[in-house]
């Protein structure tokens, strides 16, 4: 009994999390792929990333947004729980993975409700600033647990604090544009907005890839 206790644990020692990362890519990926594809209208200097949900394809966005959201809160989770097997600060450890669930969370709302409609609308963009500010904290104190970490490669820190960047340059482009005389620069949000998404993929591939690679 034993020896077939060990013979089905195999498979599941085979698998490392740092998969949930790289599924939450691919999903939301062909998400965004098949609805702007479907989309010929779409004018990336123009329209928001939200903006592919209101396109022929938009369910397929919708589609993608929520399983891409639902694998990146696996990641984010399983990621937060290995840093407990070092000696670094629980409450350090305890504040990044909250702050990553809100914002896989909010990330999953804002897939849900996403259209036209004036509450959807609402709805989505309130969930959509949530989840940018809270991504903009959690993955800036991953970067710090990387940097106290024996298990990560400073590396991998460097280029999560090249993501955080981005994150912070969307959002105070978005406060300021807020303001009467800076109205102008709702003009640029739409570029920031999928230079965040591009900066947000590639910290997820840089950390799961890395993850995978080193069997951590």
């Amino acid at each position: 009994m034993e020896k077939l206790n060990n013979i089905n644990d195999k498979p599941a020692q085979k698998i490392s999390f740092g998969v949930y990362g790289i599924l939450s890519i691919i999903f939301g990926g062909l998400g965004d792929l098949i609805a702007y594809l479907m989309y010929p209208e779409y004018n990336f200097m123009r329209k928001a990333v939200s903006s592919l949900c209101n396109g022929p394809g938009g369910l397929f966005f919708q589609i993608g947004t929520v399983v891409s959201g639902f694998f990146a809160l696996f990641f984010v989770i399983s990621l937060g729980k290995k840093f407990k097997e070092e000696n670094i600060d629980e409450n350090l450890i305890k504040s990044t993975v909250f702050t990553a669930i809100i914002s896989c969370i909010s990330f999953i709302i804002l897939g849900v409700f996403c259209g036209s409609n004036p509450v959807i609308a609402l709805i989505h963009g309130v969930n959509a600033v949530i989840s940018w500010i809270t991504g903009l904290f959690y993955i800036t104190l991953f970067n710090i647990l990387f940097l106290k970490s024996s298990k990560y490669s400073k590396f991998v820190a460097y280029c999560g604090f090249t993501v955080t960047l981005t994150l912070t340059l969307l959002m105070v482009a978005f406060i300021l544009h807020l303001l009467p005389d800076l109205r102008f620069l709702m003009i640029i949000l739409p570029s920031l907005e999928w230079l965040n998404t591009i900066a947000l993929i590639f910290w997820y591939l840089v950390v799961s890839t890395y993850i995978i690679h080193q069997r951590i």
